[in-house]
């Protein structure tokens, strides 16, 4: 990955926290230390090239330089109508996922040197570098979802992350992969895949046809909410793991 590519998905992966919650994001600032100036410009490339896509603007830029390792920080502001937590799924709704699975399975095989890198796909190697923003569903998640998560730690504790927050099992019937990757990697490693920026949403049943409509061809009607506790893939538990701070 190139330091552009850095800046660009340091903004991505703040931005995301935001519009899962249904929210537009509209202002950014960040810092970026580095021992070399080139670093600074590129980072700020890549945050501005983000920001730009999901119709944003950079309001500040903090630029130090330092001996070491370098870091970079992003905060992004949003406005929403209806704030949207993960606590609000309900016995009843639908479980929807919005965006595509796999690309950070595929990095994960680059990485571990399971796959060498000329035999990815260009398009997953792409994505992983660079994942899109969905700042257009922020809009549709504040108007129809009960509640809401972004998978950056990996599909299943995404899922997870709703189902405790909510009090509330998860049934899913199906994840959907990105079509140029079936074949490569697993069911398994899908819902273990990381860092794909898709959002996993709950819709009562009676909002479910007018959110498919206004976002398809970008997201699926997964599973379903009852009561009880879990995450199931037709009947059999989900193990809980992903990425973890602690």
């Amino acid at each position: 990955m190139s330091w552009e590519d850095w800046g660009y998905k340091a903004t991505v992966a703040a931005a995301s926290d935001v519009i899962v919650a249904g929210a537009r994001p509209v202002a950014i600032a960040y810092s970026v230390g580095a021992e070399s100036a080139d670093v600074l410009v590129s980072v700020a490339r890549g945050v501005g090239l983000a920001a730009s896509e999901m119709g944003a603007k950079v309001y500040k830029g903090d630029a130090n330089w330092l001996s070491g390792d370098a870091w970079i920080d992003v905060a992004v502001v949003g406005l929403s109508d209806r704030p949207v937590k993960r606590s609000g799924a309900r016995p009843g709704d639908v479980v929807v996922q919005v965006g595509y699975l796999g690309y950070g399975a595929v990095a994960s095989r680059v990485l571990e040197s399971r796959l060498d890198l000329r035999d990815a796909p260009r398009e997953a190697i792409e994505r992983a570098r660079r994942p899109r923003p969905l700042s257009w569903a922020a809009d549709l998640i504040a108007r129809y979802a009960s509640s809401a998560s972004d998978n950056s730690d990996g599909w299943a504790l995404t899922l997870y992350n709703i189902a405790r927050a909510s009090g509330v099992r998860i049934d899913l019937d199906e994840v959907v992969v990105d079509p140029a990757l079936r074949g490569l990697i697993s069911e398994e490693e899908a819902l273990y895949s990381w860092e794909d920026y898709n959002l996993a949403l709950t819709v009562p049943r009676e909002s479910l046809d007018a959110l498919i409509r206004a976002c398809q061809p970008h997201c699926w009607a997964v599973g379903r909410v009852s009561e009880g506790s879990g995450v199931y893939l037709r009947g059999r538990v989900v193990e809980e793991r992903g990425w973890s701070w602690w």
